[in-house]
């Protein structure tokens, strides 16, 4: 079997331009591919209006099929009745032995070969064009492939979309379509007529509409669903804070309270008063992070961005100088690793903004490598020029480190803390590098 590209993948050519080329297929068994002659369009009237218009209906029934494998059959049926002419007409349009779709959707590993109702290609006729095709899309340069098929005699295989297509809507097709036409069992004239040109324009037009009509859909349901769930957060963000928040922050006035007030009481009171107000602000502190994450989105946004506008967020409140030393071209991570470390920078930050008296902090993020090997590693380093602390000699009241090393435990991250010889304080969190 002569299997004829209608063009390359790379500049592919409309495909009722490229049918034109290699529509008429030389069924002589001992004649070698590579010496096909292109046989040149005849000057023949245009398909009659009737034909025009059921192309179009066809061309609409593809673009908004939501089954293309269950719809296309009988679509493929009138088209193949089409072009071997209807018989109560007694018109003979052309000759087609037979005609399937070879069919990638997007998301798709291989292609489906769809025939028209009533037809089956042989096992070994849809493996060999599944074949072809992988092949082609492996080489983007090949226009012709000579090779047999058992059951058929030859045949034309037509590029009718591919990833490179976009249309109207910018939006490019993600899937795959080829179209491949059998020779007919019986001698037969040149198949090369308009009619045969308009049925793979409507094919090429269908399909084309149909993969941007489904990525539209795809678009469509992922916007919905991010914004039920942005609704679905900002809900209970409110709920949160309208309940729980409110009680919460009652406990924790009158915990310390009752602290104070316990002052003169027996040691175990003390201890018993002290640590009830200890768990009353942690349950405090931690209710207001989930309100405060609830509202945090950056969708696309890289990591950079979002460590920017935190910076941006500590420069109204502070006086203090922030450097944010970006390595890292893009790095993008799902919401709720960067919410976990957004939560520990922004502690790092607070801490040094409330008790490291510094001037100056630098967040620092980049691949982390080690010898000639590709970097493995992501690494973020938050480091101030303030008086330092060691971090054993922090109180048990004092939960925010705690909080800070659970995080990075959740998140998979080695987390530490160190004290640089030139003073402050460094706080570096790193984590496997997964490149989205």
């Amino acid at each position: 079997m002569a299997l004829s590209l209608g063009a390359s993948k790379t500049g592919k050519a409309p495909a009722s331009q490229g049918i034109a080329h290699r529509l008429d297929v030389q069924r002589a068994r001992g004649c070698r591919a590579d010496a096909e002659t292109p046989v040149r369009p005849a000057a023949i009237p245009p398909p009659d209006l009737r034909d025009r218009h059921h192309l179009d209906a066809i061309t609409l029934r593809i673009a908004t099929c939501a089954d293309l494998e269950e719809a296309l059959p009988s679509v493929l049926r009138e088209l193949l009745d089409m072009l071997n002419g209807c018989p109560e007409s007694g018109m003979a349009h052309s000759s087609i032995g037979e005609l399937c779709v070879v069919h990638r959707a997007p998301g798709q590993a291989t292609h489906a070969v769809i025939s028209p109702a009533g037809i089956a290609l042989s096992a070994a006729a849809r493996q060999r064009l599944q074949e072809v095709v992988r092949d082609i899309g492996r080489d983007p340069g090949a226009r012709q492939q000579a090779s047999g098929i058992a059951g058929t005699p030859g045949g034309v295989l037509i590029a009718l979309t591919d990833a490179t297509d976009s249309g109207e809507t910018g939006r490019g097709a993600t899937g795959d379509d080829w179209l491949w036409l059998g020779e007919p069992a019986a001698p037969a004239p040149s198949r090369e007529t308009p009619l045969a040109h308009a049925v793979i324009d409507a094919l090429s037009r269908g399909l084309a509409l149909q993969q941007q009509q489904q990525a539209r859909h795809a678009e469509d349901r992922q916007a919905a669903v991010a914004q039920a769930l942005k609704n679905e957060r900002r809900q209970l963000a409110a709920e949160l804070h309208d309940t729980l928040a409110q009680e919460l922050s009652y406990l924790q006035m009158q915990s310390a309270r009752l602290t104070r007030a316990a002052r003169h009481a027996p040691q175990e009171v003390q201890a018993l008063a002290e640590e009830v107000h200890t768990q009353a602000r942690r349950a405090f502190r931690q209710t207001r992070e989930l309100i405060n994450g609830t509202h945090a989105t950056w969708g696309d946004a890289p990591l950079a961005c979002v460590l920017e506008a935190l910076i941006e967020e500590f420069e109204t409140r502070s006086s203090m100088v922030f450097e944010l030393d970006n390595r890292i071209q893009s790095l993008h991570l799902p919401d709720a690793q960067s919410l976990q470390v957004v939560f520990i920078v922004r502690e790092a930050m607070t801490n040094s903004v409330r008790h490291a008296r510094a001037t100056h902090l630098r967040l620092q993020l980049l691949y982390q490598s080690s010898g000639p090997q590709p970097a493995a590693r992501v690494l973020l380093t938050i480091e101030d020029n303030g008086c330092g602390f060691d971090p054993a000699e922090i109180p048990a009241a004092h939960f925010g480190l705690g909080i800070m090393q659970d995080r990075a435990r959740h998140l998979g991250a080695d987390f530490a803390i160190t004290q640089p010889r030139q003073g402050g304080t460094r706080v570096t969190l790193s984590w496997e590098r997964r490149d989205t």
